[in-house]
C-alpha cells in the first residue's frame, strides 16, 4: 500500500472510514426494525436527529452527556493502552460522584474555586481507589481484570444507594436524595439558557493529556511496549505490575471524574441510579473510536447525540427509545467483527499502489 502522508493518518483515516461504515449498516439495519413494526424509518431518525443536533438546548444537552461519555470512554481507553480491559468505569463512577459530593456538601469551609477543585479531586481520588482495588488484584495475585472491575460495578451501586439512602440523605425528602451541594462548588454554566456547564473543557482538556501522555512521555511509553508485548516489558527492565496498578489507578479516575461532572455540573446532589449507563457507552465509545484521542471526542458527541435524541423519539413517536440501544449494540458488534477490514483501503482508492515493471 501507497500512503497518502503517513502510516499513522492512513491507519486513522481507515478507522474512522470503517466505524462510519458500521454506523451507516447499523441504521439501515434498525430502520429495517423501524419499517417492519409499522412506522417511518425516515421520519424516526429525523426526530432522532433534531433531538441530538438541532437547537441550542438540544445541543448542549447532547455535549453534557458527550463530557462524561469521554472521560468514561478514558477510562477503558488508558488501561487498553497498557494491555488490561476496564470494565469498571460505571462502579468508578458511581464511586467519584459520592466523593465529590461528600466534599461538595461538607468542605463548605472553603472558598469557591478551592471548594470546586477539591470536589472535583475527591471525584478522581475516589473513582482512582475503585479501580485501584483491580489494579492490585491483578498486580498481586493475576486476578481478571475483567471479572474484578465488572463484580465491583455491582458494589459502588449498592454503596451509593446506601449512602444517598442513609448517612447522607436529605431528611426533607422524601425520596432517597442526598443534601445539595453547595453552590461554591457547583461547576458554572458556559451557555445561558441551558445546562451546559464548564465540565465540556474538562473532559477535553482530559483527553489532551491523554493524548500527550501516550505520545511524549517516557512512562507513556513504558505502558504501551508492557501493552503490546509483556515479556519483552520484563526483559527491558519495566516494572510491569506496578505499570499495570498505575493504569488502572489512572484509568478509575477518568471515570470517577466522569461522575463528579454529573453531580457537580448537572443534577447537584446524589441519588440512587443516576447513571443513564455512562460507563457502559463509554467504552462503547472508546471501542467505537480505536482507543484514538480525537476518535473518541467524535464518538463520544456522537453517543451523547443518540442518547439525547432517543429521549426525543420515545416522546414524539411510537418508536421505543431503545432502539438507540439497539444502533449503538449493532455498531459495536460490526467494529468487533471487522467486517470492513476485509475491503479495499479507501487509502488505496484515493492513491492505487503503483505499478511495477516485469524484467
Amino acid at each position: 500500500m501507497i500512503v497518502i502522508a503517513t502510516g499513522k493518518v492512513k491507519k486513522t483515516l481507515n478507522v474512522v472510514i470503517a466505524a462510519l461504515l458500521s454506523l451507516a449498516l447499523a441504521l439501515v439495519v434498525g430502520g429495517i426494525v423501524i419499517e417492519a413494526t409499522g412506522e417511518s424509518a425516515w421520519e424516526t431518525y429525523a426526530v432522532l436527529f433534531r433531538g441530538a443536533f438541532v437547537g441550542k438546548s438540544n445541543v448542549s444537552e447532547s455535549l453534557i452527556k458527550a463530557s462524561i461519555l469521554m472521560l468514561t470512554g478514558l477510562s477503558f481507553a488508558f488501561v487498553a493502552k497498557c494491555g488490561l480491559i476496564n470494565i469498571g468505569a460505571e462502579g468508578q463512577l458511581y464511586i467519584g460522584a459520592a466523593c465529590s459530593t461528600v466534599v461538595g456538601i461538607y468542605w463548605t469551609f472553603l472558598p469557591g474555586p478551592l471548594h470546586m477543585a477539591a470536589a472535583l479531586v475527591a471525584g478522581f481520588a475516589g473513582g482512582a481507589f475503585w479501580g485501584g482495588i483491580s489494579g492490585f488484584l491483578k498486580a498481586r495475585f493475576n486476578a481478571n481484570e475483567i471479572i474484578t472491575s465488572l463484580m465491583l460495578n455491582y458494589i459502588a451501586i449498592l454503596f451509593v444507594s446506601y449512602l444517598a439512602g442513609g448517612p447522607i440523605q436529605d431528611k426533607s425528602q422524601t425520596f432517597p436524595f442526598s443534601y445539595r451541594v453547595a453552590d461554591s462548588a457547583r461547576l458554572p454554566g458556559v451557555l445561558s439558557g441551558t445546562r451546559l456547564h464548564a465540565g465540556i473543557f474538562i473532559a477535553l482538556l482530559c483527553v489532551f493529556l491523554y493524548w500527550f501522555y501516550y505520545r511524549f512521555t517516557f512512562r507513556g511509553f513504558r505502558m504501551r511496549v508492557i501493552g503490546q508485548n509483556r515479556k519483552c516489558a520484563e526483559y527491558a527492565g519495566y516494572n510491569v505490575k506496578k505499570n499495570m496498578f498505575v493504569a488502572m489507578l489512572i484509568g478509575g479516575g477518568f471515570a470517577g471524574l466522569g461522575g463528579a461532572l454529573e453531580i457537580l455540573g448537572v443534577q447537584g446532589r446524589l441519588f440512587e441510579n443516576f447513571s443513564a449507563g455512562y460507563g457502559f457507552d463509554g467504552i462503547a465509545a472508546s471501542l467505537l473510536a480505536g482507543n484514538h484521542p480525537v476518535g473518541l471526542i467524535f464518538t463520544s458527541v456522537l453517543f451523547g447525540g443518540l442518547a439525547n435524541g432517543g429521549n426525543m423519539i420515545q416522546m414524539f413517536t411510537n418508536v421505543s427509545g431503545t432502539l438507540v440501544s439497539v444502533v449503538q449494540s449493532l455498531v459495536i458488534i460490526l467494529v468487533i467483527m471487522k467486517i470492513f477490514d476485509k475491503l479495499p483501503k479507501i487509502t488505496d482508492i484515493i492513491r492505487p499502489k503503483a505499478p511495477t515493471l516485469n524484467r
